[in-house]
């Protein structure tokens, strides 16, 4: 009796599975008795089409389903897991890994030993998220066998027919198909699917203008706040970012083939980069863990790596000012109000970066002016800053300033004429010198 209760009272996901995995496995569409896909696949606009391979532990099945602009069923296969349950912590617990994975090599039949069958595909387990979570082992690969197929009996595989094994190789790309493996699947309907993928989509393009306008407070707000990169922890992350802020004169970031893979709490964005700043560029694969914190996606972790893509060439920066008069003064105009917003936040790596390398002022050079400002920002936490009358005149490739100013600090106050000696630097205008006088109010 008691086993036919656990029978009766099989979860409705499985039940799904079981009868898609039947009809297909007859040769009947799953796509005409199945409304809804699983939760892991969630739909972004911005994906270029491609295969996702799903296991499903609780049914020992394996899954393939390929995008088009939307996910659908086109082959199941028998496979076995695992012979103990639950996900691998350590190596030789003789448990199968639950996560989001790719394949990194394909081995053929010719350099196997027979334990491996026709075909094998190495994964990348341990991934970023579970070095993370300090879980253990390796050697976790797809691959096939010369026995009969027997349901969880690997020591942490997951292993297919030879004929299975075989066919998969074709759905396969290394290091762009991705492998999700999962206890059991939970199914969504795909409306809900592609809500959840264009917000994932909003975040990812928020995080990546931030990160091109160097807009560091911003860039950092889409972090959690437990994030670590390599030995890097949150604060480790914003000081390297704003290095690097100061060290480039401009940051362009763009992202294509965005694609969002769940597992359990976690999503995996991937996408292909492409990065150009003046004195650096790179095409790669980014990698994204995000987790939810409250209602909003945070990236825990990420990763990089180079693709075959060629890498772009830097940014070139203008050797000259805009040549039109409009223009040129609607630069200097935009640059004194980014200087001016910069000091106000207290973002010391974009308000330096107004500063030309032979800056004087107060008998201090760059250097010194850096330790200046720096203490003066710690000191006081928050300032408004007020630029009136603002009159410049451009003469080639220098500029003068000329603007009431008025400063406000819980520590400090005054009013003066502030005189600004531009250079254009680095494609930019930059600040040469700088002087202060006051003024007495309206004066």
């Amino acid at each position: 009796m008691h086993k036919i209760r656990r029978r009766a009272t099989l979860s409705g996901s499985i039940k799904l599975t079981l009868l898609v995995s039947t009809l297909l496995l007859l040769g009947k569409p799953a796509n005409s008795i199945c409304a809804k896909l699983p939760a892991n696949l969630l739909i972004s606009p911005k994906a270029n089409p491609h295969h996702v391979i799903l296991v499903e532990k609780a049914t020992q099945r394996l899954f393939i389903y390929e995008f088009t602009g939307d996910y659908n069923l086109v082959a199941t296969f028998k496979c076995a897991t695992g012979e103990s349950p639950g996900d691998k912590q350590v190596s030789g617990d003789q448990k199968t890994p639950e996560g989001v994975y790719f394949f990194t090599r394909a081995v053929g039949d010719r350099y196997l030993s027979p334990t491996y069958g026709a075909r094998a595909f190495p994964m990348n387990y341990p991934n970023l998220l579970d070095l993370k979570m300090n879980k253990g082992g390796n050697n976790i690969w797809v691959h096939g066998t010369n026995e009969e197929l027997k349901e969880r009996s690997t020591n942490g595989c997951i292993v297919l027919a030879n004929g299975d094994v075989v066919e998969l190789e074709k759905y396969i790309k290394l290091w762009d198909t991705p492998i999700i493996i999962e206890k059991e699947l939970k199914y969504e309907e795909r409306d809900n699917l592609i809500r959840q993928g264009q917000l994932l989509l909003d975040r990812i393009e928020g995080w990546s203008q931030a990160w091109s306008q160097k807009d560091l407070d911003r860039y950092l707000s889409y972090y959690a706040s437990d994030f670590s990169w390599r030995n890097l922890d949150l604060q480790g992350w914003r000081s390297k970012k704003a290095w690097l802020n100061n060290r480039y004169k401009i940051i362009s970031v763009q992202f294509s083939d965005i694609r969002f893979f769940r597992q359990g709490k976690m999503v995996l964005a991937t996408a292909d980069e492409v990065y150009r700043s003046d004195r650096f560029a790179s095409a790669g694969l980014k990698h994204l863990y995000l987790v939810q914190n409250s209602e909003e996606w945070r990236i825990l972790a990420e990763k990089w790596r180079k693709s075959g893509r060629r890498a772009p060439p830097p940014i070139e920066l203008a050797a000259k000012p805009p040549a039109d008069r409009e223009n040129v003064e609607g630069s200097v105009h935009r640059f004194v109000e980014g200087w001016r917003r910069a000091w106000e936040e207290g973002t010391l790596s974009e308000y330096l970066a107004c500063y030309h390398p032979r800056f004087k002022a107060g008998g201090m050079d760059l250097k010194g002016w850096k330790r200046y400002k720096e203490n003066l920002l710690h000191r006081s936490q928050e300032r408004v800053i007020q630029l009136t009358d603002i009159k410049s005149q451009v003469n080639g490739n220098r500029a003068v300033v000329v603007c009431k100013q008025e400063y406000r600090s819980h520590i400090h106050q005054d009013f003066g004429l502030k005189t600004l000696h531009l250079l254009w630097h680095g494609g930019q205008w930059t600040i040469l010198r700088e002087t202060w006088k006051p003024l007495t109010e309206g004066g």
